[in-house]
């Protein structure tokens, strides 16, 4: 029987056709029970128009589908030709374009497919509805003539039940078996090393996403959108890394959902034109530097090459005129989070900025 989605779609040419009406008939519907609808003793022959009970009928070739109209009305004959060599054509695309088991992943991923029909057609394709696995998105954005699958295909390694997808132009999608328990730290080095080996064979760069694991194939959308959602957060607070694991940006999302106008006016409470000259290029490298090593005053010190009672005089300047002690947690979180609320609105003119 022809899928109703098919039907739906060959009944709307149909209307488009000029007068006489042409209707559809699935012969492998139920309602006919297999027989003709012009009676048992009636054979239909593709390509032969036949006349009965007042009704002309049409087989399309290579369906089966029939066509019927009156028999009365000018031009039927023609009219049935013309409409059966369109159904026929139309069908024959539909049959070309067959979903493959790439294409059932790939509108899964999307969201397009869920309950019954993707059960279906996992069911049909032989795909594991219940394995644990990640999606790992990987984003090429140099490539001019070559598609990102190109380049990856034949360089990523791949275990027996992992799938590499061909999302667009510049992204591919690896779905990657963890059901051994890989780390956050395996699948991080995973990624490093086939942005080497990317790097060493072709040139290109390449930025990765890294969702959490999921065991049902109708979860893995959600793991895809993670994936998507930590590239682009990560891009923007971590603009010089290039890998991005979605389970540890939990502070970054929180504050990219902050209304941008929040964001700014927090922001400017230490980032002001009274704080300008404070926090120039050198001592927001320091700050920088002494969140990096930990609060530790010695090992930074010694990273930027300074006496440590400088970098102690720089932050009691920092101290002296935000009241807020880098040396203490509690304050260092603090200058941290309005530091990095520029990234998301800080930018922004906000009415209640002081």
């Amino acid at each position: 029987m022809a899928g109703k989605h098919l039907r739906e779609q060959i009944e709307q040419i149909l209307a488009r056709l000029s007068s006489p009406v042409v209707e559809l008939i699935d012969m492998d519907d139920s309602a006919y029970a297999g027989e003709m609808p012009l009676g048992r003793d009636v054979q239909l022959t593709e390509g032969v128009p036949v006349q009965s009970g007042g009704k002309m009928y049409l087989a399309v070739r290579g369906t089966r589908l029939v066509l019927s109209c009156g028999a009365d009305q000018a031009g039927a004959k023609d009219v049935l030709a013309v409409a059966a060599e369109l159904v026929a054509a139309y069908a024959d695309a539909k049959d070309s374009r067959t979903e493959t088991r790439f294409d059932v992943y790939r509108r899964a991923l999307r969201g397009e497919l869920s309950g019954s029909e993707l059960e279906a057609l996992c069911h049909e394709h032989q795909l594991p509805d219940d394995l644990k696995r990640c999606v790992m998105v990987f984003h090429i954005v140099q490539t001019d003539s070559e598609r990102a699958y190109d380049l990856l295909r034949d360089i990523t390694p791949m275990q027996e039940k992992d799938v590499l997808i061909d999302m667009d132009k510049h992204s591919v999608v690896l779905l990657k078996d963890v059901s051994d328990d890989d780390s956050v730290e395996e699948l991080t080095q995973f990624a490093q090393a086939l942005q080497e080996t990317l790097m060493g064979e072709t040139a290109h760069q390449m930025t990765v996403g890294i969702g959490r694991s999921r065991h049902m194939m109708d979860e893995m959308r959600e793991s895809y959108a993670e994936a998507r959602r930590a590239i682009e957060v990560g891009r923007s607070f971590k603009p010089e890394e290039s890998i991005f694991v979605f389970s540890r940006l939990i502070l970054e999302r929180f504050l990219m959902e902050l209304p941008q106008d929040i964001s700014a006016y927090y922001h400017s409470l230490l980032f002001n034109r009274k704080n300008q000259r404070l926090f120039n290029e050198e001592m927001l490298y320091t700050i920088d530097m002494f969140f990096k090593k930990d609060l530790n005053l010695s090992d930074t010190a010694r990273q930027l090459y300074i006496h440590r009672n400088t970098l102690v005089y720089r932050l009691d300047k920092v101290q002296k005129q935000t009241g807020l002690d880098l040396r203490s947690f509690e304050d260092a979180v603090t200058f941290k989070i309005l530091m990095e609320l520029k990234k998301v609105g800080g930018d922004k003119t906000n009415p209640r900025r002081s």
